[in-house]
Parts: structure tokens; sequence; C-alpha cells
């Protein structure tokens, strides 16, 4: 799903590779609100989880933790509340926000 969704940087090799840091994420408006996630060891460790469990579909990691300001899975750490958006309102921006 992600190839869908992100920018893509190079196709002269006819491979294509997708980069969700292209997007500039500080103008996501959050208008139809944001569920609330407070971040486990188990995140820390696997944070595709966190996608997963919102959107049925792990590609969402990244746009998750970039909306949140965290470059470093790493960086977040258990008890950390996440905002994350509602997914109509998220691959519309996106969509709408590919260079």
């Amino acid at each position: 799903m992600r190839y869908k969704l992100m920018t893509i940087l190079d196709d002269t090799s006819n491979n294509i590779i997708y980069d969700p840091t292209s997007i500039d994420w500080t103008k996501f408006l959050w208008t139809q609100g944001y569920y609330k996630h407070y971040v486990s060891e188990f995140d820390v460790l696997k944070p595709y989880g966190i996608s997963y469990a919102y959107y049925n579909d792990v590609q969402y990691e990244d746009v998750i933790l970039l909306l949140n300001g965290i470059e470093n899975p790493w960086d977040m750490y258990p008890g950390a509340m996440l905002k994350v958006p509602k997914q109509a309102e998220l691959d519309r921006f996106i969509l709408n926000n590919m260079k």
C-alpha cells in the first residue's frame, strides 16, 4: 500500500523508491481528530504494531511516527502518548501532498 501513497524518488533503473519523509508533515491539520495511543514496551520493539492496531495494515508505521515528530523508533519510550490520525484523513493528506 505504501507504494500508492509515497513520493517517487528514483525510477531511473526501474526500481521505485518511496519516502515518507518527502512530505511536509507539519501541514497535517488533524481536522478529524485522532486516537490517543500510549506506547507500550512492545511498541518500542515493534512499532509497526501501532499501525496494525489502528489500520489493520503495518504500512503506516513511518507516517505515524513522523506525525509525532519521531524520526527514529528507538526514541519512543513506554508511556509516551502518540496521536494516531483517522485513516481517511491521513490517506487524503498524503495523496494531496505528494511532490
